[in-house]
Order: C-alpha cells, then structure tokens, then sequence
C-alpha cells in the first residue's frame, strides 16, 4: 500500500501538468509513458522525504514554551519518540502530562505536530444498543461436581 500522503502530492503535483489541462488522469499518463511517470512519482517522493526531514529541527532552536511537539533521540542504534514541550526553566523537555522530563543531551531534534485530520465532527448518537450477553450454562463451584 502506499503512502497516502504520496499520493495526494502526486495527484496535485500532476493537476499542474499540461497532460491534466488536455484530460489526461495520471494513471493514463502512467501506462501511456511508464518510463516517465515513474521519473515524475519518484520526484514527488523525494521532494516529501527532502521536506520532513527538514522538518526536524535541532534543540538549539527550542519551540514555544507551550507548544506540544515531536522530539526525538538516536543513541546507540535505538531511536526513541516522544510528545513533549520546552521547559525554558529547566532547559529540557517535559510531558506535563506524564510528569515526564527528557535530557536535551539525548532528545536532540524536534519538529512540530502534524496537522489534524481534514475530517468533520459527526454527532454522537442519541441512543446506543448494548448486546444481550448470555450464559445459560451453570458456573461451577469448586468442588462440587456438575454432570
């Protein structure tokens, strides 16, 4: 499966094309010149990858002091994520949530929140139905024999 996010750059990337103005869907474009649409999927993954890895930015650049964002350590082999915010009195990063503190020595790189999901709030329900659950074999008793 590929990343949506790939493909939703891929599909406004191409709705700036020529081909798009004359009708051509990406997919068609992609059969018709598989050698070139190839070129142009590969172009957008790399303009994605080239982006979120600047993204991250180095802890000498705090954020906001209430800003909630992304950290991030790579010691030994291990990387570790976590959410946290800049303690600007402490020098480091904390999850008040968690009463969690992390070292800037080691949480070296951040980068900001994603952004929410593009979805609309639906309602809640006014009613629910909660399914009967039945157990119409005895339970046994320890000890006692049930045949």
């Amino acid at each position: 499966m590929t990343d949506p996010r790939i493909e939703a750059a891929v599909d406004a990337a191409w709705s700036h094309t020529a081909q798009f103005a004359g009708g051509e869907t990406f997919d068609q474009y992609n059969k018709r010149k598989p050698y070139e649409g190839g070129a142009f999927r590969k172009s957008i993954v790399s303009a994605l990858a080239a982006a979120e890895a600047m993204a991250w930015r180095h802890v000498n650049s705090p954020p906001q002091a209430t800003e909630w964002v992304n950290i991030v350590s790579q010691q030994g082999g291990e990387v570790n994520y976590a959410a946290a915010q800049w303690d600007y009195t402490k020098h480091c990063w904390w999850n008040p949530e968690l009463g969690l503190r992390y070292s800037p020595v080691y949480f070296t790189h951040w980068m900001p929140l994603p952004a929410l999901p593009n979805t609309e709030a639906s309602p809640a329900p006014e009613t629910i139905t909660i399914p009967e659950v039945r157990n119409d074999r005895p339970i046994p008793v320890k000890g006692e024999s049930h045949s």
